[in-house]
């Protein structure tokens, strides 16, 4: 927002009583730049261009004693403000806030009086040779000496509200809340800014652990007297970088602002200066890396005593910025801002609970707070706290503010709130909400046939994950699954994850056979293009988990990828973490990890020697001890081992084929029913125990899907019934088409109230 100061309500003041004294009904332009020469200040700098002021003003008096039509003929009136004025201030204010300031001086009214090409003032200004660049250029410069004087307390607090925030202000208008628990960061600061020298200090700590917020508590414990005596005069501005870079569009723009800054603090003394992200000071202001940036330019007041300066960055921002720049880092003390503990973290939300319930309107249980620290702490690991309990919180009170008063956050609040930041189920979250893993057995055995014993092996360590009795550090369940074939192991993943509502990560491991493919899991080496991609440098896996933190993870046909590919889940098996090769982590602790292999399927199908109705026992827990080294077979939570499949569940599987496929023929109203001969007739060529199910699904599309989509398209079929039998050694459809009655009528009821069948047509 554009403000005012004191020089325009002065100009426009005596522009006023210009037009009054000559009992003028309106204010022209010609009476604005007429208040302008009568200001001394300004006149004065007219005068040090090398402008005659004194044969200006007479010219404007001669043509204003001219302008009688804007005589009023009551006397004494208020005089009013022309259209032109009033363009003339809406193009000043315009520029204003382009150039990135806040407030109006007089060099730009009089450079907007200077667009106005049909006024008497412009052609005035034109007369006495005023040049607009060299005017503003002369106004830079006595503009930058006038804030570099001693006598420029007044200006220095009007340049640091330009571009600082006050701290200290925001303290004693209610709008910091004090910091808890950080007793101890505070009193370290304060023992920095207690040195003679270079005391600076660097805050360096994970997003979301509070370092802003201890800036804002130092500012806070300054007005409340809570701080040394050295201390206690201070006052913290909060830089805005941002700011100081808008409007600076030519060279040497930017450079003044950041000493006007620092000269400014200087002159008002006793300043801290906090510059969040800290990391933007390098190249801030270099435009095409030329010229010094603001970290530069910086330097020589970070060694003076004149400023104590606080800054804060990330890990990351630190490594990239500061790590690289040791005559900037030297002139800092770094002081780590660790995660506070859950304990820690809980007073904290406790302290801040009185500021959210009068915001918000309601009351925060005890047990929301605890709920958002705990379930944060085990489902947000990507963030910090106390940050991510503070924001479920808030999230759960915006949401309750919204469609009610007087509320109560409680847990369950939290947890819904929860549930969409993460993508979890709330039933995952809320041991309490179990009923659909009641049904989840049969659910999957209804769709999943012939492996019972498979099912039972695998839910029985969800549900000990899910009734909390699972180590907090590894996921829900790590799976090997074995067998022949076609036998349901994808399937069941499937199933899990359909059931669930976890999204399923698939990663086909044929396509991991070469050593270097592990980089297409988790990145590529530093070195190596693509590693400082954004998006997949840190490997597919890792970004697939990052997104979908509640997923099951399948690694089909395991054994066909590379043995270093194997070796890369370890760690995600055991703490329930997969590192990146940039050093991004992933949070695995929500995943269900399955594994599918064929590994020994072909040797136990070789028939003993003698034996030809007997196959060999035991061969695929020898091949995944061959295959597989014992530290990782040790990892998994269960080797599950699927059964061929038994003829009666064949029979099973084809009718459930024929299902999917008369959903698909619902639109049509088509039903496809196959007989026991022709079922019977599909398994003898379509089924072979060493091969499962999947062949079934192929001679089913040929024998039945080729053959009816013919008749769809060439006969033009629907509303009907397709029923398919074997006879005379082939496929026979015989087509009938479906009826149903009509709702009867009054006129199909006799005086009993029966319904007469024969009066109901049927249609078809």
């Amino acid at each position: 927002m554009v403000q005012s100061n004191p020089d325009i309500e002065q100009v426009i003041e005596m522009a006023t009583n210009i037009a009054q004294s000559k009992n003028h009904e309106y204010v022209t332009l010609e009476h604005l730049l007429q208040g302008m020469l009568a200001y001394e200040q300004f006149a004065e700098f007219l005068t040090k261009f090398g402008a005659d002021v004194e044969n200006m003003q007479k010219d404007l008096d001669a043509y204003l004693a001219k302008q009688n039509h804007l005589v009023s003929e009551v006397y004494d009136v208020i005089p009013k403000k022309t259209h032109s004025l009033e363009r003339v201030f809406n193009r000043a204010f315009t520029q204003v806030l382009f150039s990135g300031r806040q407030n109006l001086q007089t060099i730009d009214l009089f450079l907007s009086i200077m667009t106005e090409d049909k006024s008497y003032a412009r052609f005035i200004i034109t007369k006495y040779g005023l040049d607009r660049n060299k005017l503003v250029s002369l106004w830079n410069k006595t503009y930058q000496e006038k804030h570099s004087s001693k006598r420029g307390k007044n200006q220095a607090d009007e340049i640091l509200a330009e571009y600082c925030d006050n701290l200290n202000a925001k303290v004693n208008e209610g709008k910091i809340d004090p910091v808890i628990g950080r007793e101890y960061e505070i009193d370290e600061i304060s023992q920095v800014l207690a040195k003679r020298n270079k005391s600076n200090i660097l805050m360096v700590g994970d997003p979301g652990v509070g370092k802003t917020a201890i800036a804002e508590g130092l500012a806070h414990k300054i007005v409340n007297q809570e701080v040394p005596a050295y201390l206690k005069d201070f006052t913290v501005f909060s830089l805005d970088i941002g700011s100081l870079l808008a409007g600076s569009k030519y060279r040497g723009e930017f450079e003044e602002k950041v000493k006007d800054v620092m000269k400014a603090l200087a002159v008002k003394g006793n300043c801290i200066l906090f510059i969040d992200e800290a990391h933007q000071m390098r190249g801030a202001g270099t435009g095409n890396n030329s010229g010094p940036d603001f970290a530069n330019m910086i330097k020589p007041a970070l060694t003076k005593r004149d400023v104590k300066v606080i800054a804060s960055t990330t890990w990351e921002e630190y490594t990239q910025s500061f790590e690289k720049d040791r005559a900037l880092m030297r002139r800092f003390y770094r002081m780590t801002i660790e995660e506070p503990t859950p304990d820690v973290a809980k007073e904290i939300l406790m302290g801040l609970k009185e500021y959210f319930e009068e915001f918000h309107g309601g009351d925060i249980s005890a047990e929301a707070i605890e709920a958002a620290v705990d379930l944060s702490v085990r489902y947000q690991t990507d963030k910090r706290l106390p940050d991510k309990a503070i924001d479920l919180i808030d999230t759960a009170a915006a949401k309750l503010k919204i469609y009610t008063t007087g509320f109560v956050v409680r847990k369950s609040h939290i947890i819904d709130a929860l549930s969409k930041f993460t993508k979890i189920p709330i039933e995952q979250l809320d041991a309490e909400a179990t009923k659909n893993l009641e049904t989840l057995e049969d659910d999957i055995k209804e769709k999943l046939y012939g492996q019972d014993q498979a099912v039972e092996n695998v839910l029985e360590k969800i549900y000990v994950s899910r009734a909390g009795l699972k180590a907090i550090n590894k996921p829900v369940g790590t799976f090997l699954f074995l067998g022949p074939t076609g036998t349901g192991k994808t399937e069941l993943a499937k199933l899990l994850a359909e059931n669930l509502g976890m999204k399923l990560l698939r990663y086909d491991m044929s396509e991991y056979q070469e050593r270097h493919s592990v980089a297409k899991l988790i990145g590529a080496p530093p070195g190596y293009v693509g590693y400082d991609d954004g998006n997949l440098g840190g490997g597919l896996l890792i970004s697939d988990v990052e997104k979908n933190p509640n997923s099951v993870i399948l690694f089909d046909e395991v054994e066909k990828a590379h043995p270093d590919v194997s070796n890369v889940l370890l760690s995600l098996m055991d703490e329930g973490v997969v590192s990146s090769s940039n050093g991004k982590k992933a949070d695995c602790r929500n995943t269900i990890v399955i594994m599918t292999s064929n590994l020994g399927a072909a040797e136990s199908e070789r028939n003993s020697i003698g034996f030809a109705s007997l196959a060999k026992q035991g061969e695929d827990d020898q091949a995944v001890k061959e295959f597989f080294k014992p530290e990782f077979r040790n990892r998994l939570d269960g080797i599950v081992k699927f059964n061929k499949l038994a003829k009666e569940t064949v029979r099973k599987i084809v009718v459930k084929f024929v299902q999917d496929m008369n959903d698909l023929l619902s639109d049509k109203r088509i039903f496809v029913d196959l007989s026991t001969s022709a079922i019977d007739h599909v398994i003898e060529l379509g089924y072979d125990d060493k091969m499962g199910a999947r062949p079934l699904a192929r001679k089913i599309n040929e024998l039945v899907k080729v053959p009816l989509s013919k008749k769809i398209l060439f006969e033009n079929l629907q509303n009907c019934t397709v029923n398919v039998e074997y006879y005379n050694n082939e496929l026979q459809f015989n087509i009938t088409e479906n009826t149903y009655l009509v709702y009867p009528t009054e006129s199909t009821i006799d005086e009993n109230g029966y319904i007469i069948l024969d009066k109901i047509k049927s249609n078809c």
